[in-house]
């Protein structure tokens, strides 16, 4: 009677243990969704990042502190790229650097920067994000 109690016991913590996760993760949205600094005064207009057509790109590839700080999704977040001075250009924590540092693959402009150079047509300009 132990043994099965116990056996019953360990099937239910392991099926528990692996299943947490999915129960726990984000629905990723499903439309666009609006990029925009919290605080500050942007020197752009707000972004409209079409997430559903990232879909193909594994997440932590854009939300990289998954592991460490898994209830972290948006770039702005407390102890990310949390700055909100516009002109902050050069600092890790920079919410300019989250989208803009060309030679981050954890950015969109890095991750573009590639694309491109891999032959696909990824927008690059300013003004191709930052629609008026």
């Amino acid at each position: 009677m132990r043994k099965t109690v116990f056996v019953v016991f360990m099937c239910a913590a392991l099926l528990l243990a692996f299943s947490a996760p999915a129960l726990w993760a984000m629905e990723a949205p499903k439309g666009d969704v609006v990029v925009k600094m919290d605080g500050g005064t942007p020197t752009k207009p707000t972004v409209k990042f079409p997430h559903a057509k990232h879909s193909a790109i594994d997440c932590k590839t854009c939300h990289h502190k998954l592991d460490s700080k898994p209830g972290v999704y948006k770039c702005n977040s407390a102890g990310c790229h949390d700055s909100t001075d516009p002109t902050d250009k050069t600092s890790p924590r920079s919410f300019w650097m989250a989208f803009h540092k060309g030679d981050s693959a954890h950015s969109c402009l890095g991750c573009h920067k590639k694309a491109k150079a891999e032959g696909k047509n990824p927008p690059i300009g300013c003004n191709q994000c930052h629609q008026q």
